[in-house]
């Protein structure tokens, strides 16, 4: 059996043990797999106890086939039951919700797969096969997944990296002297800032070091082993004001001019585009 299991990544991150349900097939406990509410089993008089039947189909006069099919009687099992069990109706088998333990360990990647032997549906013809449970991530909720209002709950996990957006105003972005404080899916603090006069383009990339996913290894976090991290990448986005007050943008367009006349380029001048448009007249080619 296959089955796919939703983990926020905060589990992911710090490794976590919970639980699931699954409604499988099971043998019914009331009769054991018989069937028989009194445990008597007779043999298929239909089929002598085969399950199977030879039908002849006539093809032609004269001309017949003869066909193999499954008893119609006991439906291909050669055993009829006179009193069936109240709880499977003879079926021998119920379905039933089981649950099952899940560790999820530290820094599991995305898409492991936890096997759980002879877990699979059961029935008394056969052995039960296991069962084959897929981690995958969760979409973020801030209802359901994120109780200690952490930041890290919206992180972008891509293997060992964590990404995240950074919004700046302007003013942050141009004249710096800002600091943001961002708590990581554990709680612990991460520490964005600027000092004053250092500049964020938009767009602008950071790499964090050691601030992403623990690497997942066998030995975990041991006297065998020490667990390395990832890294946290930062990509600021700049917010520009939609609206301004007149006197404010009186003030702004007079700054911007005094220092545009001092030492301002002129990017349609230097960057050599032409003034014109460059194409040619149309010609009458008769």
């Amino acid at each position: 059996m296959e089955v796919r299991v939703g983990v926020p990544l905060r589990d992911f991150y710090n490794g976590h043990s919970t639980e699931f349900e699954l409604e499988k097939q099971q043998i019914c406990e009331e009769c054991e797999g018989s069937g028989s509410a009194d445990g008597e089993v007779d043999t298929c008089s239909a089929c002598g106890g085969h399950g199977v039947q030879i039908k002849k189909h006539m093809l032609a006069p004269g001309i017949f086939q003869q066909v193999q099919v499954q008893c119609g009687e006991c439906g291909g099992q050669g055993k009829t039951i006179k009193h069936k069990c109240p709880v499977c109706a003879g079926s021998r088998v119920v379905r039933k919700v089981s649950t099952f333990q899940l560790v999820i360990e530290k820094g599991a990647p995305k898409g492991q797969r936890i096997n759980y032997e002879n877990d699979a549906d059961e029935s008394p013809d056969w052995v039960a096969g296991d069962l084959h449970v897929t981690l995958v991530e969760k979409e973020a909720s801030l209802e359901e997944d994120n109780e200690g209002r952490v930041d890290g709950t919206f992180f972008r996990r891509k293997d060992d990296d964590l990404y995240w957006k950074e919004v700046l105003s302007l003013r942050e972005a141009w004249m710096g002297g800002w600091t943001r404080n961002l708590t990581h899916l554990d709680g612990h603090i991460v520490q964005l800032s600027r000092q004053r006069g250092e500049t964020i383009q938009p767009g602008q990339v950071e790499r964090v070091a050691s601030q992403g996913m623990p690497k997942w290894h066998e030995d975990g976090d041991s006297v065998y082993h020490s667990t390395e991290f990832g890294d946290l990448i930062v990509e600021y986005t700049v917010v520009l004001p939609d609206q301004m007050e007149k006197p404010m943008e009186k003030d702004f367009w007079a700054l911007w001019e005094k220092w545009r006349k001092k030492n301002g380029v002129d990017l349609q001048k230097d960057s050599g585009r032409p003034e014109k448009p460059t194409m040619p007249k149309a010609k009458d080619e008769l």
